[in-house]
């Protein structure tokens, strides 16, 4: 069990958090979840002992019990199998799980610093699991991973038979990883049970409970008040001493924050022709070869694939960042494409926000720090260089950028990134109520759930093709339709990937193991998912011929 009592961190003298005090039991998956600096991953340094804190007590965490996956990890080897072995394995088992994680034969020999966000975060999670942690930290694990990354993270996860703990901000996860969510809110901690949704309802009643205790005792304290005022002296002037001592005690309660949502308003989108866009054998260098879609007014698409197939590349050849090789763009007429990037290359870092929307709109100061205070950015934060913010500041300038162009057509990647709970469910309100068309690439599977109303999924000509994701709308697919064969190889390769990892799973268990009986069913298990996977790489090797 873990177990936080009253514990506090300053730097300096800025509060963090204190009096943070709750229980996991051995075996539970918790997420943890606050707005953006409301410490969270300050508490989780301090779990695994990489930050000292100021009072209080934590129990039940050992370092050699943790395995840590960083937000931003850090490697010293000079390839990937190396970096593996630094763990203290033997190579085999480093192997395995690199290949379990979709590493190929090729990559053990790159060096990992040379590997792309999403894969380092896939490395780091591959040295957390080697040595198979009794507690599994994970700081935003699902940033910089793809959709398919993500659901074989959330696989692992949901069948690991040690402690979970994640801070993260993507909602699927929460909803279908975790039985407990930690709260971070105002300096302090609250934990609930339940996944996301549940979250968000005992929350909302707790709120609701705490605002009408603190209204109550407001009315009493003005009752009481009124009678000190009224009978300070005369005959009851006794009775109100006794009403002034009763007020002192009291144990004044706080008033609850706000529950008021921030809400973003991206306006009506004006009149454009019904194909909004047409694009026909779109070549780009080795990276986008023969891809054909249209959109039609109104749609909502989400556009995914694998990171590295061209996602991004396509949406700056669409707004004409970039230049196809080959085929044909048509853009509707009358229709206005407004575009966010995942970068904000469209921001001038050495401008502040206020310079920023003069520079581009004309606006006045007064009028710009209104605009910009709609997206909850305010005072010194709009008079700084846009170079200092924060990822999720910066998504929030050019957020409000692109509501100033009236565009009817949005084209947006990665709008989510880097912003907390409420910023992502004012961004999804905004989407969901905006009547114009819109082309999203993102990995939030939430987001998406709520607001494509059809999904292309992007591949490379050069990759094979995998599953689609587990998302509640309906998938088409958009590319060059590989060879039947090669769909029949990508689909044994990943049951070979799946059925390894449930291999790693029942090996997990017989170490945990240690009734006969419970040993007796494992080791049946074991054999059987061996002789699988010796059928599953019998099959691929005969489609290999």
């Amino acid at each position: 069990m873990i177990q936080l009592d009253n514990v506090t961190k300053f730097y300096g003298e800025r509060l963090i958090f204190r009096d943070v005090t709750f229980k996991i039991v051995d075996g539970e998956k918790v997420g943890i979840v606050g707005k953006n600096g409301a410490g969270k991953s300050t508490l989780v340094k301090i779990m695994t002992g990489a930050e000292n804190f100021d009072a209080g007590t934590i129990f039940g965490l050992r370092a050699e019990d943790i395995g840590f996956v960083e937000q931003i990890p850090k490697f010293f080897a000079e390839t990937l199998l190396d970096e593996m072995l630094l763990v203290g394995v033997e190579k085999f088992q480093a192997r395995k799980i690199l290949f379990g994680l979709g590493f190929t034969e090729s990559d053990l020999e790159k060096n990992p610093n040379h590997f792309s966000g999403g894969e380092g975060a896939k490395i780091s999670l591959a040295k957390a699991l080697l040595h198979e942690p009794r507690i599994l930290i994970l700081d935003e694990p699902t940033n910089h991973l793809d959709i398919y990354s993500i659901e074989f993270l959330e696989d692992f996860v949901k069948n690991y038979r040690g402690t979970v703990i994640a801070v993260t901000h993507d909602r699927h996860f929460l909803q279908n990883c975790v039985e407990k969510i930690l709260d971070m809110e105002n300096f302090r901690a609250t934990l609930y049970p339940g996944n996301y949704e549940k979250f968000v309802r005992l929350k909302r009643e707790k709120r609701e409970a705490e605002l009408k205790a603190y209204e109550k005792q407001q009315e009493e304290i003005a009752k009481l008040e009124d009678f000190v005022r009224r009978n300070k002296a005369g005959v009851k002037a006794k009775q109100a001493r006794g009403r002034q001592t009763l007020l002192d005690r009291m144990q004044r309660l706080e008033k609850p924050p706000s529950t008021e949502k921030s809400s973003i308003n991206l306006g009506d989108a004006s009149e454009s022709a019904n194909r909004v866009l047409i694009l026909e054998k779109i070549f780009f260098k080795d990276v986008i070869k023969n891809f054909g879609a249209e959109i039609f007014k109104g749609e909502k698409i989400g556009l995914i694939g694998r990171n590295g197939v061209g996602k991004s590349t396509l949406l700056k050849i669409i707004v004409g960042e970039l230049k196809a090789d080959s085929g044909e763009i048509k853009i509707g007429n009358r229709v206005k494409i407004g575009y966010l990037s995942q970068g904000h290359e469209e921001l001038n870092e050495n401008f502040t926000p206020l310079e920023e929307l003069n520079n581009e709109f004309g606006l006045t100061e007064g009028r710009a720090r209104s605009e910009l205070a709609k997206l909850n950015l305010f005072a010194q934060v709009v008079e700084k260089p846009i170079a200092d913010l924060s990822g999720g500041e910066k998504t929030r300038v050019a957020l409000t950028k692109l509501i100033l162009t009236g565009a009817n057509f949005l084209i947006l990647d990665e709008p989510t990134n880097h912003l907390d709970l409420p910023a992502r469910e004012a961004i999804e309100d905004a989407l969901k109520n905006f009547d114009g068309t819109i082309l999203i690439v993102t990995h939030d599977r939430y987001l998406l759930d709520k607001v494509a109303t059809r999904i292309i999924e992007f591949a490379a000509a050069t990759e094979k093709k995998i599953s689609p994701p587990k998302t509640k709308t309906a998938v088409e697919k958009k590319s060059s339709a590989p060879k039947p064969n090669e769909q029949a190889i990508a689909k044994v390769e990943a049951q070979i990937k799946m059925a390894e990892m449930e291999l790693k799973m029942i090996e997990h268990e017989i170490n945990r193991a240690s009734l006969p009986e419970k040993l007796t069913e494992l080791a049946a298990a074991h054999a059987e998912k061996i002789a699988e996977i010796d059928g599953l790489y019998l099959r691929w090797e005969e489609l290999q011929c």
